[in-house]
């Protein structure tokens, strides 16, 4: 999981909200990594769903220029797709849908 390199997922995206999802995905990781092993799928959604909200309100963000445009949702559902996988999670139910708005 240390070795997913956010930026990779994130080459294309405008530099004023680039840090905003940055500082979400290493959260994210960093909330993933400190779960007991015995966490149940339901912890962990609830982490997902957390941060897919947090990114929710940055792309609403009126401070923020930028706005998050197809490369960056491309590069954040690759992500949290890979970051889930890791942790056991089905890409294939689409579980991110279920919260975004971007």
């Amino acid at each position: 999981m240390e070795a997913i390199k956010f930026e990779e997922y994130l080459e294309v995206c405008y530099e004023d909200i680039k840090p905003y999802l940055l500082k979400e995905l290493h959260d994210l990781r960093n909330r993933l990594i400190a779960l007991p092993e015995n966490s149940g799928d339901e912890k962990v959604m609830m982490l997902f769903e957390e941060v897919v909200k947090k990114i929710n309100e940055i792309d609403q963000n009126k401070s923020i220029e930028s706005r998050i445009d197809t490369e960056e949702r491309e590069g954040l559902c690759d992500v949290l797709y890979a970051l889930g996988n890791i942790v056991g999670l089905d890409a294939q139910t689409e579980y991110i849908d279920n919260w975004r708005t971007w």
